[in-house]
This record gives structure tokens, C-alpha cells and sequence, in this order.
């Protein structure tokens, strides 16, 4: 209504609003529901804004200049749903409640095309609200299209001369040009007469300021924000805070989304709680879907046909592309696009992007299926024409239906590799399965095959291991060897020998004729029938391959030889040597074959050569994309380093596994070698719990046997005397070794059951132990690498006492001094520096200890360090010249077994005869000599004949 006093007074009217410092509260500014504008006889509940102090200060300050007679102009500007609407009606409401005049007119990218549309829904507005126009109260807005801007300011300046006057536009950025242009025209006539120009402003690029007045940010609603929204509309009830977190992550903190969903949820009856956030979300989407339905089919032609073309290119194109793509458009693109950035459509700013997927499918979804496809099939064309970047051509064939091109599948290929090669397999899987969908020949199916199945491994290991069966065996001879050679490598290199040797045995029988690989396929069934024979059911063999012969360069022949010779703990060196040749670069074997040469190595105690060979493996199968390989190496890598007492390098190689092959994506057979290093590296480290861990879930079907499996129960043998359960531990030790029937005993060092065995014998006090330990050290013997013998000597010296288990720690030292097997020395050094302390030999102790006292504590294993530390007190309890002092006689510094060497060595036996007559080994005995000479102080045996002669203090 218009405000009291006549066109020429001062505008007196009476003050609604308090004046500046007034004690009267100005009533709270406040909007209406989404809604209540349209019907406002319906509702009458009202909501306070919230967080919007600062805005609502600069519209009362202009409502309060416009009644005291100054003109001004405020431009609110925010983001979409942020609401700036709610500010504008507000103020529309407050400034009609203290008598100002108002007009207002709201705009949309649907009527930007009406010829000065708002200037005539403003008219309407100052009509309805009975105020004298100069062309009358109905024929203004007829005539409005036919009179001129200076004459339509005119009219409004007449309207502000009987009252204050506020003109509010709400997203003037979409008003017509004739409507733009009076606004900026009005701007101008503002000193004419009391008058607020109001503007609501979408905070764009392009339209985020508008020059003069003050200009008000509207931002989104805080988290705090929001909560109080909901505790006034839920009076009584204390918000739950993952209802505001969840809702404030659902609308962004947008009110126009906020307040719709609360006023559901109460009319409802519900609470804001948790539990109704799935509704809510549910909701939310319902009101996008009808708001994209609504403002798509507001859309003229050449708009939609832009959304469409927009859509379809998903922002991988260039906009001259998408225009072109779009076809002819009657106006101008520029005006169409401002359209779509006004509703909400397409995202403002470069690249021209659609504003999200669901936005993408109902613009599309206004085609039919065939017009879908023939427009996704004109873009990948005119795509390919303009030389689009490989990864941008990829995700738009992605999309279309197959286009019969050669070039689509080499384009598909390239791309995937380069999704690989960063990390992004699943990427890379897409896109090879898009590539199956074009037409190809068999031989580039099976490829793609081949790189899609590596590509699924890790998310689904075992579509991916279908994948390589089919390749292997759904193939006729236009495939080439490389490709099933690759299939049954990766194959292998998953774990599941039994299957590897099954297709792979099925594939050499119906590729008789195979040329060049035959030798190396069978090699990898050789390898999966070796692993096979640990099961209960042994398969028949099927694979005949030549051993290597003297001089034989053959790597394939080479490793499969070096592998059975290791398996059957035979010829070290020969293995070691046949190990190498697999290894070299130039031999360009399968991985699996390079991995069982690098386990040769390992088992021969080459663990240097052997972890840069499944280094290089690993560097290969990464750039191969072939996950398993890569785990399998890293793995067997870790083996390597916990062999040399590495644990940290270890460790890491140990997450490096797991990294490269999830362990959910480790087949069950393979899975127990995981777990197995885990627990073997935990034990190292004396953290029980966690190798317990490691050995104590039950394993999944089919996981049950094979050399991993026996493995794993070895070290679960380990962990189970660890506890001091020595019955569990023979168990567990028994049941590995009989595992390893099949494969005729396997490697003393690989898998050492008799010796696990022996020791929980020894423990729990029953028969057999020191007869089963004889044969364990015989194998080793057998198997002749001096790490190995001097390990197990190590490790069985507890099955013997006395002079017996100083003899096998003596020999432990002699044997592992020098070797790669660091750990292993030390801990055979202190346990004989504890023994001769035991014995009364304190120099010897002394000189023994002294060899690895002054390591530093971080660089060993814990339980080694402890050892040390508790020899190294021990003796220091004897006192500072316990070693300087002298025994009773030249005698009483020798042990037993050094006493009787020294008598036959005094009587004049050679060292095999002193061997023989002790059952010691002429090393050993040489050794001893050596000692008992520095003890005793003689140079040779015939100051020793002379020491030890009748009557002498050592006879």
C-alpha cells in the first residue's frame, strides 16, 4: 500500500522501524516457507533467518534511508539456493509493513525473451497495490512494450513521488534487454525521488558484482547454522548431530534445499534424527529430479539441443566441438549457454561441463534410444576427426555403442595402458572391456583378454583367472604361443598350480605343433605339477622336459633343472650355476620360471643374487601391469632379507605384497605363503602375538596343501614351540612333512620339518629326537651348502647335552662365518660363548663374546640382542680378571672334547685319525687344535707332546 502524505510533501510517514540508537527492537526480518509466496492463505508460519545478520543490517539501513528520504540501491549477490530470494521477500514484507511502496518482479532463464517482462510484472505489482500511474492503472504494462525507457522511468518516478518506493528484481541477471536496459536507466533517476532499487544477483563470473550501493554476499549455512534452522523448526527437540552433519553434507548448507526437507519431515511427524537421513536423501533426490524435468522442459530448442550436445561430450571436448556438435542454432550460442548456467544445467566457467550425471541422463533421456546413439556416435567421430587426445576419445567411445573402427580398439588399447601405468586398474578395465565390444579377430580378442584379466586382479581375481583359463583354452592356432605363453605364466604366478597344470596340460596336448615356447609352456606345467604333488590326489604326469646337460645354455631347460635339483636337495652347485643362466637378461624367461631360479638361489644361500633377480622380476612384472608376479617377487624378496637378518627391509617388502595384490585377492593356494612370511617376520622381531596371528586363522578351501601350505605349518610349528606347546608343534611340524611325500622330501632348507620336529621331541621329552635330528643334519649334509648345514647344526644343538651340543654349536659358528646368514652367525657365537661359560671356560667366553658385544643392539633381532646382553652379564659378574685367571693345569682349560683331541693329537694321530676316532669331521678337528693351542701356549704338536707328556701338570 502506498505510503501517507501527497506527491509533493516531504513523504512523511510513520516510522515502523526503530530510527538509529532507538531502545524499540525492530521486528525480526523474516521469509516465508518455500511455498507460502504462491499461496500465501495457507500458511502463516514464519521462520527466522539464521546467519544473516550482516545482510539483513544493509537492507534495513536502505529500508530506513528510503523512509527518511534518501534513494539508494542494494545488490545481493550468492550462489544458487543459497538464498537470496528468502533476503529479497523479506525485505519486500518488512518494507510494505512500514508503508514503503513496493514493486517486485522475479526472473528466470525461461523468460528472458519477454520483451521488457519484468518492467510489466513491476507495473502489475504498483497496480494491484492501487497507486496512480500516469498512463493509468491498467494500461501501463500493455503499453510498456510501445513507450520509451525515459518514459517508462518517468512512470516510476511519478509512482515514488506519492511515497517512498522500493523496486526489488530477483535474479536480474536473467531479465530481458529491454529490462536491463530501464534498470540501468533507473539507476540514474534514483536522486529524483525516494526510491531503493533492489536486486538479487547469482554470483557468476560474470554477473557476481554489480557497480553502485552496497552490495550484500549471501553465503551458504554453516553446520551451526543449519542446526539452529532445525531447533526452531523443531522447538522442544535437541537436533541429533549426525542429522545437521548428515543434512548439511546432503544440501551443501543451501536453505532453499533445507527448509522444503524439514517441512516434510515435520508435517511427517518425524524427527530430526539419524534414522531419517535415507529418506531425506531419498527425498532430495525426488526434488532434483522433478526440478530437472521442470526446468528442461522450459528449455526453447536451441538450448536443449546445446544441453544435449553438452551432455553427450561430458566436458571432453572443446566447446567449439560441442557447439559444432549441436548443429545450427537459431540464436546465439552465448545466450543459450547463460540459459542453462541460470537453471542449474551446465556448470559456469571453462571447460563447459554438465552440472552432474543425473542432469546428464535426463537431458539425454528427452531423445529416444536411437537418437542417443547416433548423437554419442557423431561426437566420438567428430572426436577422432579433431585428433581429441587419446584418454578424452577413450571415455567418449566408453560411452557410445561399438562404432566398427579399427582405430577405436588401438585407441581403447593406448589409453587403457596409460590408466594402467598410473595406478588406475580399474580405469583400465573398463576400457579393454569396452574394447572386447567392437568387432576383432580372435587373436586380438585373446589379447585383449590377456590385458584385461591382469587389469581385474586385484578387484576380481577371479573373473580375471577365468579370464586366462579361456584365453588358454578357447584357442585355435591364429593365437600365438607368446600370448598363452604370457596366460600361463600370469596363471601360474596366481597359485592355483592345480588348475595352471590342468589347462596348461589340456593346451600343450592341442598345441602338439606348438613352435616357438613349447619348451617353456611345459616348463610351467612342469612347475604346477611339481606343487600339484603335494595334494592328495598327485596328477599323472604330463610334461616331459629335457633335463639341462653339461654345458646346456638353454635357459628354460636351466631353470626347470636348477629347480627339481633344489627340490630334491641335490648338486647345490650345479642348481646355483643352472640359476644364474635362467636369470641373466638375455635368457628373457617367463616370470615364474625367473621366480623359481631367484628360489634356487635362495635356498643355496646366493641371497644377494638372488634379490636382485626378483628385483629386476619385480621392476618387470610392474611395468607388465602383472600384479601377482609383482606380489610373488616382493614376497620371495622378503624370504631373501629375513634370511640375512634385514627385518625393516623385510617388513617393507612384506606391505609391498600387499599393496600390489590385496590379500583378498590372493587365490587360496597362494595365501598361506603370505601369511607364512608374515609370521616367520614377526618371530624374527619376538612379537608372538602377532605371528600368531598370522598362523592361526583357518584357511579357506582348496588352501590346504602345496608348498605354501606346508610352508605356513612350518612356521606354525614355530610359533607353537615359541609358546612352549611342544605337542602342538610336532603336530604342526609332521603334518608339514607330510606334505612333502609327493615331492620326494623337498629342500632341507626350504621346508626343515625334521628339524622343527626334533626340537619339540627334545622339548616334550620323548624318543626319536636325537635320531630324527641325525637324519635332518644328514640332508643337510646331503644338500651341502654351508649356510644350510651350519643352520641346522645350529638349530638342533638343543636336541643334544653336554660335549655333543658344544660340538654342533662349534660347528655352527665354522659353518656360517662368512656366509650370508648374519643373524644366524651371531646367535651361533653367543649360544657357544654361553656354553663355554657353562663350562668354566671364561677366556673363551670372553673371546667369543667379545666378537659381538660391540654391535649396536638396533641392528639385531631382539631376542639375539637379549642373549647377548645376559652372556655379557654374566661374565662381567665373574669379575674383571676372570678371565686373566689360570686354570689348575694346562688341562683344566680344555673342555672334554678338547682334552681328548689334545691326548691323540700328543700320541701322534693325524687329523682324519683323531676324526675318525671322535666321529668329528677333520675341519672340525682342525679347529680344535687351533684352539687348544692358544690356550695352552704351544706352537705345534710337539711342544703339545711335551706339555702332555707323563708327569706334566696336563697329563
Amino acid at each position: 500500500m502506498p505510503g501517507p502524505g501527497s506527491a509533493g510533501s516531504a513523504w512523511p510517514v510513520a516510522p515502523v522501524l526503530p530510527t538509529e540508537g532507538s531502545a524499540v527492537p525492530a521486528p525480526v526480518l523474516t521469509v516465508p516457507w518455500l511455498g507460502e509466496r504462491d499461496d500465501r492463505s495457507r500458511r502463516t508460519a514464519e521462520t527466522p533467518l539464521v546467519e544473516r545478520e550482516d545482510e539483513i543490517a544493509v537492507l534495513r539501513r536502505g529500508i530506513r534511508g528510503v523512509l527518511a528520504g534518501r534513494s539508494g540501491q542494494v545488490t545481493v549477490v550468492g550462489p544458487r539456493g543459497a538464498g537470496r530470494s528468502a533476503l529479497l521477500a523479506a525485505a519486500v514484507r518488512e518494507a510494505r509493513v512500514a508503508g514503503v511502496i513496493t514493486a517486485f518482479a522475479s526472473c528466470s532463464p525461461g523468460e528472458s525473451a519477454v520483451h521488457r517482462g519484468v518492467i510489466n510484472r513491476l507495473f502489475a505489482d504498483i497496480a494491484d497495490a492501487d497507486c496512480r500511474l500516469d498512463g493509468g492503472p491498467r494500461s501501463c504494462g500493455r503499453a510498456s512494450a510501445e513507450r520509451s525507457i525515459p518514459t517508462l522511468c518517468g512512470d516510476f518516478v511519478g509512482v515514488a513521488s506519492q511515497g517512498p518506493l522500493l523496486i526489488a528484481v530477483d535474479d536480474a541477471q536473467w531479465a530481458d534487454p529491454g529490462s536491463k536496459a530501464w534498470l540501468e536507466a533507473m539507476e540514474h533517476r534514483l536522486q529524483q525521488a525516494p526510491m531503493l532499487l533492489v536486486r538479487s544477483v547469482l554470483a557468476t563470473g560474470e554477473h557476481a558484482a554489480v557497480p553502485g550501493g552496497d552490495t550484500v554476499a549471501v553465503r551458504l549455512l554453516s553446520e551451526d547454522g543449519l542446526r539452529q534452522l532445525v531447533a526452531d523448526r523443531f522447538p522442544g527437540s535437541l537436533p541429533d548431530p549426525r542429522f545437521t552433519t548428515g543434512l548439511h553434507g546432503l544440501t551443501g548448507g543451501r536453505p532453499a534445499l533445507v527448509a522444503p526437507v524439514l517441512e516434510r519431515l515435520a508435517a511427517a511427524g518425524g524427527e530430526p534424527v539419524a534414522g531419517h537421513l535415507p529418506a531425506v536423501s531419498a527425498h532430495l533426490a525426488d526434488v532434483r529430479a522433478a526440478e530437472l524435468a521442470v526446468s528442461i522442459a522450459a528449455l526453447p530448442a536451441d538450448a536443449l539441443a546445446l544441453l544435449r550436445a553438452i551432455a553427450v561430450c561430458r566436458g571432453l571436448l572443446d566447446f567449439d566441438l560441442v557447439t559444432n556438435l549441436a548443429g545450427p542454432l537459431a540464436g546465439r550460442v552465448g545466450d543459450a549457454l547463460r540459459q542453462l548456467v541460470g537453471f542449474g544445467l551446465v556448470r559456469d566457467g571453462a571447460p563447459t561441463r554438465i552440472a552432474d550425471g543425473t542432469t546428464a541422463d535426463a537431458a539425454l533421456g528427452t531423445l529416444s534410444a536411437a537418437g542417443r546413439g547416433e548423437l554419442a556416435n557423431r561426437c566420438v567421430e567428430l572426436a577422432y576427426r579433431a585428433a581429441v587426445p587419446d584418454d578424452q576419445l577413450a571415455e567418449l567411445l566408453a560411452q557410445v555403442r561399438p562404432v566398427g573402427a579399427s582405430w577405436a580398439v588401438a585407441t581403447l588399447r593406448r589409453a587403457a595402458e596409460r590408466r594402467r601405468v598410473l595406478g588406475d586398474d580399474a580405469g583400465a578395465a573398463r576400457l579393454l572391456g569396452r574394447a572386447l565390444r567392437e568387432p576383432v579377430s580372435p587373436a586380438e580378442r585373446r589379447k585383449l583378454m590377456l590385458g584385461l584379466a591382469l587389469a581385474e586382479v586385484a578387484d576380481e581375481p577371479e573373473l580375471s583367472d577365468q579370464r586366462l583359463q579361456r584365453v588358454l583354452l578357447d584357442t585355435g592356432p591364429e593365437v600365438s604361443g607368446a600370448v598363452l605363453l604370457e596366460a600361463a605364466d600370469h596363471l601360474l604366478a596366481r597359485g592355483d598350480t592345480r588348475t595352471a597344470h590342468r589347462v596348461i596340460a589340456a593346451t600343450c596336448r592341442r598345441r602338439s605343433g606348438f613352435e616357438a615356447g613349447t619348451s617353456a609352456l611345459a616348463a610351467l606345467g612342469r612347475l604346477a605339477q611339481e606343487d600339484c604333488a603335494a595334494g592328495p590326489v598327485v596328477p599323472a604326469p604330463a610334461f616331459d622336459v629335457p633335463r639341462a646337460e653339461p654345458g646346456d645354455t638353454d635357459p628354460v631347460r636351466a631353470a626347470t633343472t636348477a629347480v627339481e635339483l633344489a627340490r630334491r636337495g641335490r648338486e647345490p652347485g650345479r642348481a646355483r650355476d643352472l640359476a644364474r643362466l635362467a636369470l641373466e637378461p638375455r635368457a628373457n624367461l617367463p616370470h615364474s620360471l625367473r621366480l623359481g631360479a631367484a628360489w634356487v638361489l635362495l635356498c643355496a644361500d646366493e641371497l644377494s643374487e638372488a634379490v636382485l633377480g626378483l628385483t629386476d622380476v619385480h621392476q618387470d612384472a610392474v611395468r607388465a601391469g602383472a600384479r601377482a608376479v609383482a606380489a610373488n617377487a616382493v614376497l620371495l624378496r622378503a624370504r631373501c632379507e629375513l634370511r640375512r637378518g634385514n627385518l625393516g627391509q623385510a617388513q617393507a617388502d612384506l606391505e609391498a605384497a600387499v599393496a600390489r595384490l590385496p590379500e583378498r585377492a590372493w587365490h587360496p593356494r597362494a595365501l598361506p605363503g603370505l601369511r607364512a612370511v608374515r609370521a616367520e617376520a614377526a618371530l624374527a622381531a619376538m612379537r608372538l602375538d602377532e605371528a600368531e596371528r598370522a598362523v592361526g586363522p583357518v584357511l579357506p578351501p582348496g588352501a590346504d596343501d602345496g608348498l605354501a601350505a606346508g610352508y605356513l605349518l612350518l612356521q606354525r610349528g614355530r610359533v607353537h614351540l615359541a609358546k612352549g606347546d611342544a605337542r602342538a608343534a610336532l603336530e604342526a611340524f609332521r603334518a608339514a612333512g607330510r606334505g612333502t611325500t609327493g615331492r620326494r622330501e623337498g629342500n632341507p632348507v626350504d621346508l626343515p620339518w625334521r628339524t622343527g620336529a626334533a626340537l619339540a621331541l627334545a622339548r616334550s621329552g620323548s624318543d626319536g629326537a636325537a635320531e630324527l635330528a641325525r637324519e635332518a643334519l644328514a640332508r643337510a649334509e646331503t644338500w651341502g651348502v654351508p649356510g644350510a648345514r651350519g643352520a641346522t647344526s645350529l638349530r638342533l644343538a638343543d636336541v643334544f647335552t653336554g660335549g655333543e651340543r658344544r660340538a654342533h654349536l662349534e660347528r655352527a659358528v665354522l659353518l656360517l662365518e662368512g656366509t650370508a646368514r648374519r643373524v644366524d652367525f651371531l646367535t651361533a657365537v653367543t649360544e657357544l660363548a654361553a656354553a663355554r661359560l657353562d663350562d668354566g671356560d671364561v677366556a673363551e667366553a670372553t673371546a667369543l663374546i667379545g666378537r659381538v658385544a660391540t654391535l649396536r643392539p638396533q641392528l639385531l633381532p631382539a631376542g639375539l640382542a637379549e642373549k647377548i646382553r645376559d652372556v655379557s652379564g654374566r661374565l662381567a659378574r665373574r669379575g674383571p680378571d676372570a678371565a686373566a685367571r689360570p686354570a689348575a693345569g694346562p688341562a683344566g682349560a680344555l673342555s672334554e672334547q678338547e682334552a681328548r683331541i689334545a691326548a691323540l693329537a700328543a700320541a701322534g694321530r693325524t687329523n682324519p685319525e683323531i676324526a675318525r676316532a671322535l666321529q668329528l669331521s677333520s675341519r672340525l678337528v682342525e679347529l680344535r687344535l687351533t684352539r687348544i693351542y692358544r690356550k695352552l701356549t704351544v706352537t705345534g704338536r710337539g711342544q703339545l707332546a711335551e706339555l702332555m707328556s707323563p708327569g706334566s701338570a696336563a697329563s
